[in-house]
């Protein structure tokens, strides 16, 4: 999208979605993890929708796969060593899953 104004206000609203997430994440509510993921993932999503598929893909990691099998082999590690890692790690994986979601839409179209 070339709307200036768009810009703009995505500048300010994507850094206070991505903090709104981790907030929901960390503030201890059972669900956080997944709703918190959602917020993070919609983040990334509106980056890439506003400033360009190519930006967006520079931002986030290529091979999602990869970098989810390797946080779910660190939190299995993590959870057995500190505990309460859990619910950080499925917030990063929900947000993946909705940007792979993201990304398998726009290159069908």
């Amino acid at each position: 999208m070339n709307d200036a104004l768009l810009r703009v206000v995505s500048c300010f609203v994507i850094p206070f979605m991505q903090v709104y997430g981790l907030y929901v994440i960390f503030s201890g509510h059972i669900g956080g993890g997944f709703a918190g993921g959602m917020v993070l993932g919609i983040g990334f999503v509106l980056y890439s929708l506003v400033f360009g598929l190519s930006e967006g893909q520079n931002r986030v990691p290529h091979d999602l796969i990869m970098v989810v099998g390797l946080v779910l082999f660190l939190t299995v590690f993590a959870e057995l060593l500190i505990g309460k890692v859990f619910k950080f790690v499925i917030g990063l994986l929900v947000a993946l899953v909705i940007l792979a979601i993201f990304s398998g839409i726009v290159e069908e179209v």
